[in-house]
């Protein structure tokens, strides 16, 4: 009990060093570039996060759902093998980024400071899937603690010294990168002089059963944000869309925040469970777990008549974004509340039905938003895509209830041994500890 009091701790504390990592890098930017130059700055950034998001679905969504029924050896081949994938998206990532900037319009200028280091930021992110996969996720903190040091310090120079340029922000963002990755790369004894080392073929043909349903549901996930964000500022205006984000800021993000928190800790335990075949271990998790997320689900909601007042007060010019607290705050709950059955559907490696989900939350939050405005303007679209998240929880418990009858009925035996084994880390299973533990 101590152990797990301290997994979920550590994993807590692990999402919201990311997360605020992440806000705060864009947010930097801001105080210290013009509109046009930050811009730029911050689409290159997002490009950044576009590529983390599509490896992520390649190999660290993979790695939480795949990794975690195998024994600490067999763990460590996959996490190298992981990393050369990453290592070699990113390299991908980073050519892509030298053509569009070689080529592209003056908004591109920036990605040239990103591309070196899309590599190094990519085995990062891998390498703290590696470690959530194996229930460590103390190792995991210590990457990101690792990364945003360096990143801070960086920061903290270049600027203390007078500089002030994109290539500042990126590459203190890229060097902490390089940070974060060689200390997963060092402390999983992954051979820091071969990076990329592994069956990058091998990792594909042995998990793209999984793979290629999460990468489609990730690029599907990408779309419906700009969409949504598309539309708002079409049917309304952008200063709708700037009051949505505020709300969604204050209430919906730290949410999702704490969704992926909780998803990561649940996910290599419901893969273990349903690897066993044990339909109770499996339901009693996800009752546990759904006490708690709904509890911390009805956090946002009871503070959402609070945000009006506190707009006025400290931000009067979004105070607007105080009338669509509710239906937001609402969202978040339905957010949490899908936690558990969606790590439980990812445990059972049911992604086509998590991507079938997907789609129909998609359609029904979009039709939600576009009847909800023609209806009642900024507050009928918040309430619109509320709607929508209902929808998608509704089809989420239902593909949860026929995979676990599913599972009750077939069982479930230990993945077969990938088709080639070949070790490459330089720790086996003779040199003392594993490398990822």
């Amino acid at each position: 009990m101590r152990r797990l009091r301290g997994n979920t701790t550590a994993g807590l504390a692990d999402q919201l060093v990311s997360a605020g990592a992440n806000a705060a890098t864009g947010l930097l930017v801001l105080p210290f570039l013009t509109p046009a130059h930050a811009g730029a700055v911050l689409f290159a950034i997002g490009v950044g996060y576009f590529a983390i998001g599509i490896a992520r679905a390649l190999v660290g969504d993979v790695l939480l759902t795949y990794s975690a029924r195998y024994g600490d050896s067999e763990r460590a081949r996959q996490a190298t093998d992981a990393t050369k994938t990453a290592g070699a998206f990113g390299l991908i990532a980073s050519v892509l980024a030298v053509v569009a900037w070689a080529s592209g319009p003056s908004f591109l200028s920036e990605l040239i400071w990103l591309a070196p280091f899309l590599p190094f930021v990519l085995v990062h992110d891998a390498g703290r899937y590696a470690f959530l996969s194996a229930r460590r996720p103390e190792r995991a903190l210590i990457s990101d603690l690792t990364y945003i040091g360096v990143q801070a310090v960086l920061l903290a120079v270049l600027l203390g010294a007078g500089f002030r340029d994109g290539a500042v922000f990126l590459c203190a963002w890229g060097a902490g990168g390089v940070a974060g990755a060689f200390s997963f790369l060092i402390r999983a004894r992954i051979n820091v002089f071969n990076i990329f080392g592994g069956n990058l073929r091998g990792w594909i043909r042995e998990t793209r059963h999984l793979s290629g349903w999460m990468t489609a549901t990730a690029l599907l996930g990408q779309a419906q944000v700009q969409l949504v964000y598309t539309l708002v500022t079409g049917l309304l205006a952008p200063a709708a869309l700037a009051m949505l984000r505020a709300a969604q800021y204050g209430l919906l993000m730290p949410a999702q925040n704490l969704q992926m928190a909780v998803s990561s800790l649940l996910v290599p335990r419901m893969s273990r469970l349903a690897g066993a075949g044990d339909v109770a271990g499996v339901s009693r998790l996800v009752r546990k777990a759904l006490s708690a997320t709904v509890l911390c689900g009805l956090v946002p909601v009871a503070l959402s008549p609070l945000a009006g007042p506190l707009l006025d007060a400290i931000l009067p010019k979004y105070a607007d974004a105080g009338t669509i607290a509710f239906p937001v705050a609402l969202q978040a709950l339905i957010y949490l509340v899908q936690v558990p059955f969606t790590a439980a559907l990812r445990g059972m490696q049911r992604v086509r039905s998590l991507f079938v989900q997907y789609a129909v939350f998609c359609v029904a939050q979009c039709t939600g938003l576009v009847l909800g405005t023609l209806w009642f303007d900024l507050r009928g679209a918040a309430a619109g895509m509320a709607f929508g998240s209902a929808v998608g929880l509704v089809v989420m418990i239902v593909l949860y209830r026929k995979a676990l009858r599913r599972l009750a009925e077939t069982g479930a035996a230990e993945p077969e041994a990938p088709e080639a084994i070949t070790p490459t880390t330089v720790a086996d299973e003779t040199a003392g500890p594993t490398p990822v533990r």
